[in-house]
């Protein structure tokens, strides 16, 4: 009788702790019980920040304004909680003024949690080469021909002057307006000798200086080779521009 309660209590015991066990288990495995993981939000103040310092580090332009205007910001929604970082790119052929579109790459701990699409309309006030007087076909530029201005460049073609030092001392293909914006394609490079000019061959090595009358043959710009024929030998070289009398060929 003795030995029946003892195994009927050892039974219940085993029967107890198994219970509690698979109620633990079940506990634990339940979703309910799970603590929700933490999120946070990247506020659009952030995109915009992004977006801003994007375009001014690429456009990398001194005494440039840049006005954004209707960006949108798509696929911003929360992450997980973490060191948050980004990274930005644009898809194709960039571009930093009228309609960009850009891409930031959301991380957190260095794993990629988000991509964000920013799309925005941009105007850049930027000085641009103008003339200060109507230009003739064929006139040689100064200095004194040309002036800034800053203009809104996003509604102009990419090809417009910001540097007046690539035009200077060229001379203009057609007539130009004053307060024309300046392409270089409105421009050739002036040239220093024409064909049939008398010049003088010059040809140094140490101490020692030869010269003989020549005659070019074509067109010649400063530092550039041009065909000039040695009217001494008859013959014809090439010969470097020094000016607008003078060629230089190597001895």
């Amino acid at each position: 009788m003795n030995k029946n309660i003892c195994k009927i209590f050892i039974f219940l015991c085993i029967l107890g702790f198994y219970s509690t066990s698979m109620g633990a288990a079940i506990s634990k495995n339940d979703p309910q019980n799970v603590s929700p993981q933490r999120l946070q939000t990247v506020p659009e103040t952030k995109f915009r920040e992004i977006f801003q310092k994007y375009l001014y580090r690429n456009l990398n332009n001194q005494g440039c304004d840049v006005v954004i205007s209707r960006l949108k910001i798509t696929g911003n929604v929360p992450v997980p909680d973490g060191t948050i970082s980004f990274q930005q790119y644009q898809k194709g052929k960039r571009r930093f003024e009228g309609n960009v579109n850009l891409i930031v790459v959301v991380k957190i701990n260095g794993m990629v949690k988000n991509k964000v699409k920013l799309s925005g309309w941009v105007d850049i006030f930027q000085p641009v080469v103008c003339a200060s007087r109507d230009l003739k076909r064929g006139e040689r530029i100064s200095k004194d021909d040309l002036y800034f201005v800053k203009r809104n460049i996003s509604h102009i073609s990419s090809k417009i002057l910001t540097d007046m030092n690539k035009i200077i001392g060229f001379m203009a293909k057609h007539n130009v307006k004053k307060d024309t914006s300046l392409k270089e394609w409105m421009f050739e490079k002036f040239p220093i000798v024409d064909k049939g000019d008398i010049v003088t061959i010059i040809a140094e090595s140490g101490d020692i200086k030869v010269t003989a009358p020549g005659k070019v043959l074509m067109k010649g710009y400063a530092d550039e080779l041009v065909k000039v024929q040695n009217l001494m030998s008859k013959k014809e070289i090439y010969a470097k521009v020094v000016n607008g009398s003078m060629v230089a060929v190597d001895f």
